[in-house]
């Protein structure tokens, strides 16, 4: 009795575990679109790399892609990784410089010069310190070996700062690398104002950021845009043409020359309910010594249809804005490749759960530039897909920590092995006479 008991439960684990080994299998009957992935004639590699378009975004269930699936041949299911290029800083060493000669030039300018000592280092940059705020100034940039024959390294930089309701502040001048003892900075009196203060300067080297694999930055199309009149307020309305689309910066393109306006940008799914995404003041200055511009509006990723721009007029005739333009970081999928075989990715299946891959963490050591580049045919529907299929369910706790069941499983098989002995062991009993 003893023993058929011990084998029944020893069966019944045996079972469990040979389930919990076994890993859902894809069903291509859940996903409703295929295409074909297409890769060179000579490819060369082990990984391979698409970016994700408009389509897919627009038939995902999520901007999480956990739909996304790659099929080798006819039904072997490929692991993938999904990658976003993230933007990496340029590299700034700040240069030691002593400040001297810092006076007002009558009512002209300002000006200060920096010794860099014997041995200069290269600089390219010059953050100016001052107290004075809502300024725009001029600024000219001189260097020299000797303090007596100067250079002119840039004659038209320039420093401002715009303080209201939202400050927008540069006082850092950039100029070609120079290797020069002095460098003398003229910052010149704005127009109908007087000589701003300046406290001290901080002289830096900035070197390229390196260049990305893959391109940061993908351009969205913008489907449908509206200009309206709100208030004080010019709204342009953009429509990217499919949900879900990722966007972190907008551009403006106008001819008018000179201009400062405060900027608001918001997002919806449905343009309805509209939240906000970030804020930034763009501007451009043009004068004989003074040529600085900023059109851009970066803030953090939204992910949306549409996007709704509002521009601040205050008092001044609407910007006259010919083109706006929306981008966004776009992402790509890397997956393991071998020469010769046929790829498929399938998407579009609300209830598809997100992959757990191992590749996701072998392409942590993968060099995306070496991936082999591939493209996505068209869009087709899925001919299996039956609509009321589901997904398969997500991995019980047990499939994804199988060592405790293999470890139960090994205890249960000594403690029947030892229970088995003691049986053996044991005499056996006088029957029992009446």
């Amino acid at each position: 009795m003893i023993l058929r008991r011990g084998a029944c439960l020893a069966a019944a684990l045996a079972a469990v575990a040979a389930a919990g080994a076994a890993r859902a299998e894809f069903d291509p009957e859940a996903w409703n679109f295929v295409r074909e992935i297409e890769a060179p004639k000579k490819p060369k590699g082990d990984h391979a790399c698409f970016a994700v378009d408009e389509h897919i975004w627009a038939s995902t269930p999520d901007p999480t892609l956990r739909d996304l699936r790659i099929v080798r041949d006819e039904t072997e299911e490929v692991g993938y990784a999904l990658w976003t290029p993230e933007e990496t800083p340029p590299r700034v060493e700040q240069r030691q410089a002593t400040v001297f000669n810092l006076a007002k030039r009558g009512r002209e300018a300002t000006e200060l010069t920096l010794d860099l000592g014997e041995s200069p280092p290269t600089t390219n940059r010059v953050r100016l310190r001052t107290p004075d705020v809502n300024f725009r100034c001029a600024v000219t940039i001189e260097g020299s070996e000797d303090g007596r024959k100067w250079k002119t390294l840039r004659e038209d930089g320039a420093i401002l700062d715009f303080t209201g309701d939202e400050r927008a502040r540069l006082t850092t001048v950039a100029f070609p690398d120079a290797r020069m003892r002095y460098l003398r900075v003229t910052v010149w009196t704005p127009a109908g104002g007087e000589p701003i203060d300046l406290q001290g300067a901080t002289l830096f080297q900035e070197f390229p950021a390196e260049a990305p694999a893959l391109p940061m930055l993908a351009e969205r199309g913008v489907a449908r845009r509206i200009e309206t009149a709100d208030g004080r307020d010019t709204c342009h309305t953009l429509e990217l043409g499919a949900p879900n689309l990722p966007v972190s910066k907008i551009v403006f393109e106008t001819p008018q020359e000179s201009f400062v306006r405060r900027v608001r940008v918001e997002v919806s799914d449905d343009e309805r309910s509209w939240h906000a995404a970030g804020a930034g003041t763009i501007f451009r200055i043009r004068t004989e010594r003074f040529d600085e511009a900023n059109v851009e509006v970066a803030f953090p990723e939204q992910f949306a249809r549409f996007v709704r721009v509002r521009v601040a007029n205050g008092d001044d005739p609407p910007l006259g804005v010919t083109r706006l333009a929306v981008f966004g970081r776009p992402r790509y999928v890397f997956f393991p490749f071998e020469k010769g075989r046929a790829y498929r990715l399938f998407y579009g299946n609300a209830s598809a759960r997100p992959p757990q891959y191992e590749y996701a963490r072998v392409f942590a050591h993968v060099d995306p530039s070496s991936a082999v580049g591939t493209r996505l045919g068209p869009p087709e529907h899925n001919p299996r897909f039956i609509p009321t299929r589901e997904a398969p369910k997500p991995h019980p706790w047990i499939e994804r920590n199988q060592w405790v069941l293999y470890l139960a499983l090994a205890a249960a098989v000594v403690g029947l092995g030892l229970v088995a002995l003691r049986a053996l062991r044991r005499p056996p009993e006088s029957p029992i006479r009446p």
